[in-house]
């Protein structure tokens, strides 16, 4: 280390010498956590230094940065990190903001049953410990058809419980063009690797046949299944076998089949005017053994995994010590039988949050958007230009990946700034608005805002557009 490297490390002041600046500022959070975040602040700066990106010119610097640095990370921990957020990207089951918005309704029922005791494993008919998962299971039978029920945290959860039932140290037959990536690059060859299930490839990416399946099957063959391709489509030169076809060889052979259908649509899509998602029950109809779906996409309830199937093999997976593991707790559960109730409801539309998103109109969207811009549009031409104009969405986590949804958004433009610099001013605002950029233009699409949250867009523009003038 030459003499000035050392020098700069000279400049770092003590734990004791932040803490002493910090007296003031920070009250709210136990010295305890506080010196731990000084400590690690001052390893930061130490290692900056040690990797010559940075020299502080003095220890007053020094002393600056890492209060300054204390000080944002007390703030964000004392206010959480987790927000409120406003979805202007026109996506509903957007999986980084929290994909099925759960709308204040649900919300609640769950404050006036969660907030105490509630019936979660006890039957008050006979006075005697119950099952948890029979809250659910009345609601899915009837909903699906099918003849049992089981849920887990998600999608993932359950396909890889269904798998380790069925086939632990036995082979899965899978098409090689199913073979999907899900988001934050989680794959199913490794989802079914740790179910302790072998994966046998049939097929081509693009091309598989009956006989492709029959070829495989052998004594150590549990299970076949079939990944339903929610998040992309193949098109073009390819062929697959009917879905009964396989069903029928598989029973041949005493082997179930697994139905991976991901954002799992309890009725008819196409009903309610929106781009067609196979339902459950058509699944069922098919004759699937166990079929698998997520709670927070197209189904518009809380994060979990649903698995609907005949008798024999859901009981097989109740009974898996992994259920123990990836059970659901109270909220969640809570959160989804208040979610089923509204589709046996007589309503063409259930009451569920994502639905009333997804299903309104252009001219609902353009009214919406004249709301925000004729109340704000004079505080603010001097320095954006407000357009309003018609877009085209997607629903989002996989759901209808190649179908648009007609929508409108609120287009803002300056000459005063980048359009990255503007969306992150947006994302600055309390609450946070999220928008999109596209050809270098700057959105604010409606499709996913309550119509409570435009008083919050509103305020956003004319906040931004007295920063950018500050300029």
């Amino acid at each position: 280390m030459n003499n000035s490297n050392q020098k700069n490390f000279e400049y770092l002041p003590s734990v004791q010498q932040v803490l002493e600046t910090l007296a003031d500022d920070t009250a709210s959070i136990k010295q305890t956590y506080l010196t731990v975040l000084v400590r690690e602040e001052l390893e930061t700066l130490r290692g900056r230094i040690r990797s010559t990106r940075f020299a502080p010119k003095s220890r007053q610097q020094a002393l600056t940065i890492i209060k300054n640095n204390v000080q944002a990370r007390t703030r964000e921990m004392i206010s959480t990190p987790i927000k409120k957020v406003i979805n202007a990207t026109g996506v509903v089951l957007h999986t980084g903001l929290g994909r099925a918005p759960l709308g204040e309704r649900p919300l609640q029922y769950l404050m006036n049953i969660a907030s105490g005791y509630l019936n979660l494993e006890f039957d008050l008919k006979n006075g005697k410990r119950g099952e948890r998962l029979d809250l659910t299971d009345p609601y899915l039978r009837l909903l699906t058809g099918m003849e049992s029920s089981a849920i887990v945290n998600n999608n993932a959860a359950a396909v890889m419980i269904s798998l380790n039932s069925f086939a632990n140290r036995k082979e899965v037959i899978v098409s090689r063009g199913e073979l999907i990536e899900i988001g934050g690059s989680f794959r199913l060859p490794d989802v079914m690797k740790k179910s302790g299930a072998k994966m046998v490839e049939v097929g081509t990416t693009n091309r598989t046949h009956l006989g492709d399946y029959e070829n495989a099957i052998n004594p150590k063959t549990g299970a076949i299944l079939i990944a339903h391709t929610s998040n992309y489509r193949v098109k073009g030169f390819t062929t697959k076998p009917p879905e009964p076809d396989i069903v029928e060889l598989a029973h041949k052979h005493n082997i179930p089949v697994i139905m991976d259908l991901g954002s799992g649509a309890l009725i008819p899509t196409g009903d309610m005017g929106l781009p067609e998602e196979p339902p459950i029950s058509a699944a069922v109809n098919t004759g699937f053994d166990v079929i698998t779906f997520s709670g927070d996409k197209l189904l518009g309830g809380p994060q979990a995994g649903l698995i609907v199937g005949k008798s024999s093999y859901i009981k097989k997976i109740r009974k898996n010590p992994l259920m123990r593991v990836m059970r659901c707790d109270k909220t969640i559960l809570s959160l989804l039988t208040y979610t089923l109730n509204k589709y046996v409801l007589n309503q063409k539309i259930p009451e569920v949050t994502s639905y009333s998103f997804l299903t309104r109109s252009r001219d609902q969207l353009r009214s919406m958007a004249q709301q925000v811009v004729q109340k704000i549009q004079n505080q603010v031409n001097d320095c954006l230009t407000i357009e309003i104009c018609d877009t085209s969405t997607e629903a989002g986590s996989g759901s209808m990946p190649t179908e648009l949804i007609p929508s409108v958004a609120i287009r803002i433009g300056t000459n005063r700034i980048s359009e990255e610099k503007l969306s992150r001013f947006f994302r600055q605002q309390d609450p946070p608005v999220v928008g999109y950029l596209k050809d270098r233009q700057f959105y604010l699409d409606l499709m996913a805002v309550a119509e409570k949250e435009l008083i919050f867009i509103q305020n956003a523009i004319v906040r931004v557009a007295a920063e950018i003038k500050s300029f």
